[in-house]
């Protein structure tokens, strides 16, 4: 390719943008090594469960297992439910106090049948619940009692307020304490106001939290008090779970990424050790920080108590052996500054590369592609350093490919080129709340798809006007193979696009799953689809006997493997280092697997090709 004066500055100028890229970088990895402790933290109504099927108490079981790690517990708000187990209060609904008044021969309470009635057992046990639930309970006596009336059945929805009590005995048997509180199906008054300091990290049961909803002007104070009172906390983001206001009061409280995993799905299908590999996984990978437990609460996979202390154990010494310090959290407002102006110029990098892009097509396709891109970047994530980063994991992946000769080298410079372009996206889209997880990348979907699709489009018009693409492509005579590979590429994309993300439509094979497990024992799990992307893109360049159009698609997937570290990159939460080492992993492991199959390949064509020239006309 010959470099015109308009090229050579653009190539320097991605070139320069790499320095403060650098710098944000290096600023980045500092922040990122201060990020080393992990707490662990147990579901108290799940740990309840399991002791009592053993005859013991929760705190006692719970001694048991902070001896082999455990470092803390999740304690849930009360509801009117749970001051009726613990004796606090008594409850029942409307219908069943006019049932037993009419039993009695008696006139029935004038209470709706569908109501709930609550009475305290024990003094003051009903005060935050009558204080903070909206609309105010209805008093009448019954009984020779005081009740309080709430419409409908809200004996395990209303919350109460915390079990100061309860609190203080697992804070003296020195347990971490996650606090759980709940929203009112109507509204809070005054939420936040009773958190108990003795917490460490709020946990917010449900999908909404405390107080929401936010953003009307009428529940502004609602918003305050939530964010004031969370200050001295550290707030879950559940990985998984998204909750009503989370993203509203996200940024403005000290926060913490949490993984947990549902009961049943711990129970019938999760051993210890593969909850040790996916929490592993997580910390390491995802900076997540507090790690939700709940223990086996049946049978079904072996033991319930022997399978609990395998995992708390096992998990803690995984963690120690990684270097993290397994304990209670302080805070994790991650110390990392970012600069404007080294983003803006970390971002005419970006900028320069689009352009190239731009040239490698023929005019005027390709300031139409840039055009195309800059809209795309712009409506998924607006006017914002995150369009810009965006425009970076769609440009990147091309600019290899279509620039360097087709050689089996082009697979390095491409892929040192993808690196560059990480360098850039990373540099431009890394601050605070990115890196928290509180803001995600925009457009994630679209660094998988848009990618492969330009370049088969630049490939394309290189060769051919669009006039003489759709003329040979409405005149050609259709064939079976044809047919074969045009289901092949869409059922390829259809895996590309389904399998990303935690929870992808399509799930991992059983040789996949292995191959994970075996290559993140040793390094950063590399992604497959890099695995298989630069072997794709090695046959792509060194079958030069095969028809060139079938070596720009085994090209395709080659970009498919460049978009993949993009995308990487893209998920700001995982640490710098990681993200680079499992690129270097899956970029050996693919030239590993493509410089085997590139001569099985050859021989195989030789040999069918034989075979082919043999076979009688008729």
């Amino acid at each position: 390719m010959t470099l015109t004066p308009l090229r050579r500055i653009l190539w320097l100028v991605v070139l320069l943008s790499l320095v403060p890229a650098a710098v944000l970088a290096a600023r980045r990895v500092a922040a990122e090594g201060t990020s080393v402790r992990v707490a662990m933290v147990m579901d108290e109504q799940a740990l309840a469960d399991q002791a009592a099927l053993v005859g013991l108490t929760s705190i006692e079981l719970g001694l048991r297992y902070k001896a082999l790690g455990l470092t803390g517990v999740a304690l849930y708000e009360d509801t009117i439910e749970t001051l009726v187990n613990k004796g606090y209060a008594v409850a029942m609904l409307g219908s069943e106090a006019r049932s037993q008044a009419a039993a009695r021969g008696e006139a029935p309470p004038a209470v709706p049948a569908d109501s709930t009635m609550v009475s305290a057992v024990v003094p003051g046990a009903l005060d935050r619940l009558i204080a903070k639930n909206v609309p105010a309970a209805r008093v009448f006596e019954h009984l020779g009692r005081d009740w309080y009336v709430w419409p409908g059945d809200v004996r395990t929805t209303l919350p109460a307020g915390p079990d100061e009590a309860e609190l203080r005995r697992w804070d003296a048997a020195g347990f971490d304490i996650a606090y759980r509180p709940r929203n009112a199906p109507y509204r809070l008054v005054d939420p936040g106001a009773d958190l108990p300091a003795v917490a460490n990290y709020l946990v917010y049961a449900g999908t909404q939290v405390a107080g929401h909803p936010f953003g009307a002007s009428d529940d502004s104070a609602a918003l305050d008090a939530v964010v004031a009172a969370s200050q001295d906390f550290l707030t879950a983001i559940i990985e998984g779970t998204p909750q009503d206001g989370m993203t509203t009061i996200s940024s403005l409280v000290p926060t913490v990424r949490l993984l947990s995993f549902n009961q049943d799905y711990v129970d019938r299908r999760l051993r210890p050790a593969d909850l040790v590999d996916k929490y592993l996984l997580a910390v390491s990978e995802r900076n997540v920080r507090l790690l939700y437990l709940r223990p086996y609460t049946t049978t079904e996979l072996g033991d319930l108590i022997v399978n609990t202390e395998s995992l708390i154990s096992r998990l803690s010494q995984a963690l120690t052996r990684e270097g993290y310090v397994v304990g209670p959290l302080d805070t994790l407002d991650i110390d990392y500054t970012t600069s404007t102006l080294l983003r803006g110029l970390a971002a005419l990098g970006v900028l320069a590369a689009l352009a190239l892009v731009a040239l490698l097509f023929p005019a005027p396709w390709g300031a139409l592609a840039a055009a195309g891109l800059v809209v795309l970047s712009l409506a998924a994530a607006g006017p914002s350093w995150g369009a810009i980063a965006l425009l970076a994991a769609l440009v990147f992946p091309v600019l290899g490919y279509l620039s360097f000769p087709r050689r089996l080298y082009a697979l390095l410079a491409a892929t040192a080129l993808s690196l560059a372009g990480a360098l850039l996206l990373a540099a431009v889209g890394s601050e605070r709340l990115t890196l928290l997880a509180i803001k995600p990348f925009s457009g994630v979907g679209l660094t998988l798809v848009v990618p492969p699709a330009l370049f088969l489009a630049g490939a394309a018009l290189r060769r051919h006007r669009p006039a003489t693409l759709i003329r040979r492509s409405w005149n050609a005579e259709v064939r079976v193979w044809h047919v074969a590979l045009a289901l092949g590429a869409v059922a390829a994309l259809a895996v590309v696009v389904l399998r990303r993300g935690n929870d992808p439509v399509i799930g991992v094979s059983e040789i996949e799953l292995t191959l994970r497990q075996t290559l993140g024992e040793l390094f950063a799990r590399p992604r497959f689809k890099e695995l298989l992307g630069h072997p794709l893109a090695l046959l792509g360049l060194g079958l030069t006997a095969w028809p060139s159009w079938s070596r720009w698609a085994l090209l395709t997937g080659g970009v498919v493997a460049q978009a993949s570290i993009l995308n990487s990159f893209s998920h700001y939460h995982t640490p710098l280092t990681i993200s680079l080492e499992r690129t270097l992993v899956a970029l050996v492991g693919g030239l590993v697997i493509g410089l085997v199959a590139l001569p099985l390949v050859r021989l195989a064509t030789r040999l069918v090709g034989r075979w082919l020239q043999a076979a009688p006309d008729a």
